[in-house]
């Protein structure tokens, strides 16, 4: 059912829903959220908190429009009771309070009656996942795993005993050595008729282990690679994004962790998850990050519009147009994602796919130089963003830094936000994996290898999960593979004289750029020399016409050719 809406997101993060009715999701309501609107100021900062006064939320009170910003930092509601636009109430936000319940409740929860009773049930107690939030039974419980090796065993006693007594540094610290267990071979007691599969679930609960003891010291950065490799053994695991998404909020990037929370909750469906509790949960989650990045965003403004297919232009005419009128402080450049399919956490129930409402995207920027680089995704066959006038040729360092400059600052900061809305984003031109992967060659030839490193570890995360979040064709399935076999061999330093599949992909596409820009050229000058030519005939044609039809003169005017008069002479 197609209806006149729009669910707008603007610039300070607040939803807005226009329209004659609103899809909620069911009993997604259930949870109490407060009627006040808080700062999003992170409370593991330490910042000063404002006191704020409780009011009734069925009568809210507002001497202001309610589509601006208040002084403090904290929006208003967009569609409020008292908004003149649209008389409808707008769903409260998240708080910060709450926000920080579900994700306790949703990345530790998994860590109760955690007991070992005896050696040959150790491994089975430890991995099972008896806790108040609970995983499917294909996902998180490894209890029909192989005997686990007895070296093992201890070694997660031993650390399991230091987290339990809240010694997260000596816990992380032990765990970290069990891990060096496993990557000798000791994981299994026949470790010759082990499964590989079953070898990466083992190491992906160690990796998640060690990331849960950084996040209990509040230390995001060491924990930040662990995540990725927890997600790259074992990415049907919910609770590795979840833990991922939290050491993302930490590092204060919410685009990135509304992305993971979004893979956890399809995820924990996929692989077979019913308790509409812990669904219900992990969107209340996703929904206060996704807000959170809303509101962090400056340059640029959002709204979504409800549509089921890819949409049209004249579709995409009237977006922007609505758009300019909500939204005039950000009309400098405005972007609408042709693709569509960007999903929001109050309309999504994976279970039901006729009833999931699906958007389209349109960014309005406050500078057109911040957005103008989308431009090539919807005019160009073959764009490419990397700056780079030569890419023949080895880039000089000067180059290299502007590059860098541009996309870490611009390019894939948008294209971050993009896709923590979209499930399935692709490996082409503005999926973000490959400009991720452009960026990771740039920041080694700059010698940052901290920084090449994560965005490797990252990227590979990403490529690890793309197959389970997607459809992929045979052609895709040979690029996926591409991609990974070649980011591994970067991070292992295998094969550094040969190309990437990546760079060869910018080539390629810089080279189709060129061929069709030579087309045009080519084409522009055909018909230019069509036009002149044309002209030179049609005036050539109406030259000779006039001189084949005789000067028609006026009457009573003398014909000077046919009766000459005599010069007169003055005597």
């Amino acid at each position: 059912m197609k209806t006149q809406r729009n669910i707008i997101a603007n610039l300070t993060g607040s939803l807005e829903l226009q329209g004659l009715e609103q899809t909620v999701f069911p009993e997604y309501t259930e949870y109490p959220v407060p009627a006040t609107i808080q700062t999003n100021q992170p409370e593991e900062k330490g910042q000063n908190k404002r006191k704020v006064k409780k009011t009734d939320s069925s009568a809210p009170k507002r001497s202001k429009k309610n589509d601006t910003p208040r002084k403090d930092g904290s929006p208003d509601y967009c569609a409020g009771a008292n908004n003149e636009r649209n008389p409808l109430p707008a769903r409260p936000r998240i708080s910060l309070r709450d926000l920080m319940e579900a994700e306790t409740k949703l990345v530790f929860g998994d860590e109760q009656d955690i007991t070992h009773k005896s050696l040959a049930s150790t491994a089975t107690q430890l991995m099972c996942q008896a806790a108040e939030i609970g995983g499917p039974p294909s996902g998180p419980n490894l209890s029909f795993l192989p005997q686990i090796d007895k070296w093992l065993d201890v070694a997660l006693q031993d650390a399991n005993s230091y987290y339990q007594q809240k010694k997260y540094a000596t816990a992380a610290s032990r765990f970290t050595a069990a891990l060096e267990l496993c990557s000798r071979g000791a994981v299994f007691e026949k470790p010759f008729n082990a499964d590989y599969e079953d070898i990466c679930k083992v190491a992906s609960f160690i990796e998640s282990r060690i990331v849960a003891c950084y996040l209990r010291m509040k230390k995001p950065n060491p924990a930040l690679l662990h995540s990725y490799r927890s997600i790259q053994l074992n990415p049907i695991r919910f609770h590795n994004h979840l833990r991922q998404a939290m050491v993302y909020r930490l590092l204060g990037n919410p685009c990135e962790a509304a992305r993971g929370a979004m893979i956890a909750d399809y995820i924990y469906w996929l692989s077979g998850g019913n308790n509409r509790h812990i669904s219900k949960l992990i969107k209340l989650y996703w929904q206060g990050l996704l807000e959170k990045a809303l509101t962090m965003e400056k340059n640029f403004s959002v709204m979504f519009t409800p549509w089921f297919e890819k949409p049209c232009s004249n579709t995409i005419k009237k977006a922007e147009e609505a758009f300019r009128k909500l939204h005039p402080a950000f009309t400098d450049y405005i972007f609408t994602d042709p693709r569509g399919g960007h999903l929001l956490p109050q309309t999504t129930d994976w279970s039901q796919p006729s009833s999931t409402q699906s958007y389209f995207l349109t960014l309005g920027f406050r500078r057109r130089k911040d957005g103008d680089f989308l431009h090539k995704l919807l005019h160009k066959r073959s764009p490419t963003f990397t700056g780079q006038k030569s890419p023949f040729t080895t880039p000089s360092y000067r180059d290299l830094e502007m590059m860098y400059e541009m996309q870490e600052k611009k390019i894939l900061p948008v294209l971050d936000f993009i896709r923590c809305t979209k499930l399935s984003v692709g490996f082409s031109t503005g999926s973000g994996i490959t400009e991720r992967l452009q960026y990771a060659s740039v920041l080694g030839q700059l010698n940052k290898f901290r920084e090449h490193t994560h965005v490797l570890q990252h990227t590979l995360a990403e490529l690890a999960v793309a197959p389970y979040l997607q459809d992929i064709s045979p052609s895709d399935t040979e690029l996926l593979q591409a991609l990974m076999a070649d980011t591994m061999d970067t991070l292992e330093g295998k094969r550094s004289d040969q190309e990437r599949v990546w760079n060869a992909m910018q080539k390629v596409e810089a080279v189709k750029e060129m061929l069709y820009q030579l087309e045009e050229t080519y084409l522009k000058k055909k018909a230019l020399r069509a036009t002149k030519k044309q002209n030179a005939e049609e005036k050539k044609a109406l030259k000779k016409a006039s001189l084949r039809s005789p000067v028609v003169l006026p009457q009573g005017q003398p014909n000077a050719l046919a009766d000459p008069q005599p010069p007169s002479s003055n005597k």
